[in-house]
């Protein structure tokens, strides 16, 4: 992984940092099958041709929390931020390539 003290360095500048590889093909599969796995009937689930999102995502699909908080990234967060922190928002987006829209 690259220099955690880069790292601070653009979430000090710029606000924000990009992580590469913090799961594995198999982590995101895992990731991936709870999600399928959900009930989509529900109104916090919206699934269109141009996007597919999940409002209130760890209450919607809680299997999905030990998987993305895994060692690997409690970790990270633990490295970056301390560990005083906690989830408030969970928003799940998945938009197909072709879409053009904007996500900010």
């Amino acid at each position: 992984m690259e220099l955690i003290v880069d790292h601070k360095s653009e979430i000090t500048d710029n606000g924000f940092t990009v992580l590469n590889n913090v799961y594995t093909n198999e982590e995101i599969k895992a990731i991936v099958t709870e999600i399928d796995k959900a009930d989509q009937s529900n109104l916090t689930f919206r699934k269109t041709a141009d996007l597919f999102a999940i409002r209130r995502f760890l209450i919607e699909v809680p299997s999905v929390k030990s998987l993305i908080f895994n060692n690997k990234l409690r970790s990270i967060i633990e490295d970056f931020f301390g560990s005083n922190y906690f989830i408030v928002k969970s928003i799940y987006f998945d938009k197909p390539e072709k879409s053009n829209w904007f996500v900010s």
